[in-house]
């Protein structure tokens, strides 16, 4: 049987029956098409798996049986936040997922001056929603217990007093390289460029908030695989990559 790992937004039992909400109900039955004596594993953001069976159901609801609730420590002993820039359509769902794949905790959406996507247009509640439920999809890919935090987006300049721990600003034209920098420590702020890259008195005003120029290689990379790639190098050279 495939592995199945559901997000439940609601208190969970220790142990016994458990009637499954509509909405993870219907992707249970419909989407997975699960049967009878499925093992599955659900979790609602409280840093555990509570290993369950589906054993019926009741009213278009999935009824389950709950065996145990176990603690199971996913995060990245390195906390990354990203200032994830606002980009065109699949590309930024793209990037939102990756980096929820990969362990970030915290994604600040960012506009910045040179990028295609207004923060009008990614303020609305529908996008929100939407964006809530890709993290939710990426949990339960990576088999993660805990969500991360998703920040209202806002405009680069007013982002700067969220910054955590070391600083780093991607720069495709100079910087340090990830090779030469010493563990900086339990957390991170990483910044990359929208389609059009940062502008420069964008880049100077991260440098005046402590960030420092991080140079991703001799290549130049699209937007969107940029802070994917720098997020998966720090967890390999900082956190349990």
């Amino acid at each position: 049987m495939p592995r199945i790992h559901l997000y439940a937004d609601s208190n969970l039992p220790e142990s016994g029956p458990f009637l499954l909400p509509a909405g993870p109900s219907h992707h249970l039955l419909k989407v997975l098409r699960a049967r009878n004596e499925q093992p599955l594993t659900l979790f609602n953001g409280d840093g555990a798996v509570y290993h369950a069976t589906l054993v019926g159901v009741s009213s278009g609801a999935a009824l389950l049986e709950i065996a145990e609730r176990r603690l199971q420590v996913m995060l990245s002993p390195l906390a990354i936040q990203v200032f994830l820039p606002l980009t065109r359509g699949e590309r930024w769902d793209w990037s939102l997922q990756k980096a929820v794949e990969l362990g970030v905790r915290r994604i600040q959406p960012v506009a910045c001056r040179h990028g295609v996507v207004q923060l009008s247009e990614a303020r609305g509640s529908k996008r929100l929603a939407r964006w809530r439920d890709i993290i939710i999809a990426a949990c339960e890919q990576s088999g993660a217990t805990t969500i991360p935090d998703l920040a209202p987006p806002v405009a680069l300049e007013a982002a700067w007093g969220a910054v955590r721990g070391a600083a780093f600003v991607l720069d495709p034209g100079e910087g340090e390289r990830f090779a030469g920098i010493a563990p900086p420590g339990p957390e991170i702020t990483l910044l990359s460029g929208p389609e059009g890259g940062l502008a420069a008195e964008e880049v100077a005003a991260a440098r005046a908030h402590g960030f420092r120029l991080l140079r991703m290689g001799p290549r130049i990379l699209r937007a969107e695989t940029a802070a994917i790639a720098a997020i998966a190098v720090a967890q390999a050279l900082w956190g349990d990559l």
